[in-house]
């Protein structure tokens, strides 16, 4: 049987070295982007991070280095140096024994250590803006031989305001050259950012719903926000992940949460924006080493991080948005094996549950802490109500309540099973 990126025309070292990593099979952004890339057209994707976006732009981008021209011919733009850093790892796991070389130039690196390794003539890099003009400000290096540029997360860079000092390097590379724009949304500014760069480019809409891996299974339960992190204690002691990230929706509370955390005796650390390079570097490499267990992240490690082994995602804060909670949950279920996702809720919140299940197309499983089923409730359009025949109902209808029985006293703590 064919491998299938040896059908896309991908040259037989790569495919060699793709099959070295267990990867024979395109996903779908990969069958569409890789040919348009090779015929020299741009590309304009939107695709959630673990949908192959990664090597989507970067198998056709090892093809396209020339190793006996000693200057910089690629160049991929990142918002977060997490991201660049893997980025980079896996460009040399594709490229193997290649002479090809790759450096990530990124922030809360040794600078001097950059320059050096920037003197010795690479071909692609692969970084953050600022840093990037930063060595290119000293004279460490230069673009003008870019010919293959990416923007991976668009989107995110628009959203941090790094977008100004990305265009000021695309303004430094070759004036013909390759694009490939990679965003998880297509909105109007992503789009008038598209139509700048890019010329007769392919779009490629990878929609969330396909995005969403099917081995990943979507649990919702109910529960108050007073209650939210005993729910949290107890889903880790019954379900006993391997690595379980949970999700909240500002530093705040994912600094709140990992201390509660701590104190039960669990062992949790935490990630969030205001981190010093240093000790999110650190943090990653303890979880990834799978020396903690739990990980209490904000919304920025939901881009672009890659770890092996999370078998359980929460969201503690339920996500408004529903390309926020696909980039999530995408944080398991990765590589074909089972993942677990599960969404916390408040009664409040259920216009947000129902906004992520209808534009997904999917009902998630209601259980309660204890990981058994609970009935729910679908909404359905109430009855047209009809007119009272006469004033003989109108009494009952009163008698009736006042005969109610009152709930208020029978609160109850804690989700509903």
């Amino acid at each position: 049987m064919q491998n299938g990126f040896s059908a896309l025309k991908v040259c037989a070292h790569t495919v060699e070295q793709l099959q070295k990593m267990g990867i024979t099979k395109p996903m779908p952004v990969q069958e569409q982007a890789i040919p348009a890339l090779f015929a020299g057209r741009d590309v304009i994707a939107r695709a959630q991070t673990g949908t192959g976006k990664t090597l989507a732009f970067l198998v056709p981008l090892a093809e396209k280095i020339d190793i006996n021209k000693p200057y910089v011919q690629a160049l991929v733009i990142t918002p977060t140096r997490e991201l660049a850093q893997q980025i980079a790892t896996e460009l040399k796991k594709i490229l193997g024994e290649s002479e090809i070389k790759v450096l990530a130039v990124t922030g809360g690196r040794d600078f001097e250590e950059q320059k050096y390794k920037l003197e010795g003539r690479s071909h692609v890099l692969i970084g953050t803006p600022g840093r990037l003009l930063d060595h290119i400000k000293k004279g460490n290096t230069d673009l003008g031989g870019v010919k293959y540029l990416v923007l991976d997360e668009v989107d995110e860079m628009l959203q941090q305001g790094f977008m100004d000092e990305a265009l000021d390097l695309i303004a430094m590379t070759a004036p013909e050259h390759q694009t490939m724009l990679c965003s998880a949304t297509l909105n109007e500014e992503v789009r008038k950012l598209g139509r700048k760069l890019t010329k007769n480019s392919a779009l490629i809409d990878i929609e969330p719903d396909k995005a969403t891996v099917d081995k990943i299974k979507q649990i919702c339960l109910k529960t108050t926000d007073e209650y939210k992190n005993r729910a949290v204690a107890a889903l880790i002691e019954r379900l006993n992940p391997y690595l379980m990230i949970v999700f909240c929706m500002s530093k705040e509370r994912t600094k709140e949460l990992g201390d509660w955390l701590g104190m039960q005796g669990f062992n949790v650390d935490v990630l969030h924006g205001e981190m010093s390079p240093a000790k999110r570097k650190t943090v990653m490499k303890s979880f990834r080493d799978a020396k903690i267990q739990i990980l209490v992240a904000s919304d920025l490690a939901a881009r672009g991080l890659d770890v092996e082994g999370v078998t359980h995602v929460i969201n503690y804060d339920i996500p408004h948005d529903v390309d926020w909670y696909v980039h999530r949950i995408g944080r398991t279920g990765r590589a074909g094996n089972d993942g677990v996702a599960i969404t916390l809720y408040t009664p409040e919140e259920v216009k947000w549950l129902r906004n992520i299940e209808t534009k997904l197309g999917v009902l998630m499983e209601r259980q309660n802490l204890e990981g058994e089923t609970v009935a729910r409730r679908v909404a359905t359009p109430a009855p047209k109500k009809k007119k009272p025949a006469g004033p003989k109902r109108g009494r009952n209808a009163v008698a009736d309540k006042r005969k109610a029985p009152k709930t208020g006293s029978n609160r109850r703590q804690g989700p509903k099973k």
